[in-house]
């Protein structure tokens, strides 16, 4: 899925490029990014839960669960990634 949306990516740059005659280009990020952006996410996503459940506010700990969500997206897709 990852793969895809960087090729839609692409195509929709080359659109550009020959629509305003420039030279657009989206990055991809190598494997080894995406598994430091695991890592992180993984990591966010434990601390917003810990302080969502110390404090007050609850919203945090729903972050945090939407950040290790994520992680688990990213994870998914390495295997699929170069």
């Amino acid at each position: 899925m990852i793969l895809r949306m960087f090729d839609v990516m692409d195509s929709a740059c080359e659109k550009a490029n020959d629509t305003l005659g420039s030279s657009i280009r989206f990055p991809r990020p190598s494997k080894r990014h995406l598994k430091h952006t695991q890592v992180l996410n993984v990591t966010t996503g434990v601390a917003c839960i810990m302080v969502g459940m110390v404090t007050p506010y609850k919203k945090v700990a729903l972050l945090g669960g939407l950040s290790l969500l994520g992680a688990g997206f990213v994870g998914s897709q390495l295997k699929h990634f170069d």
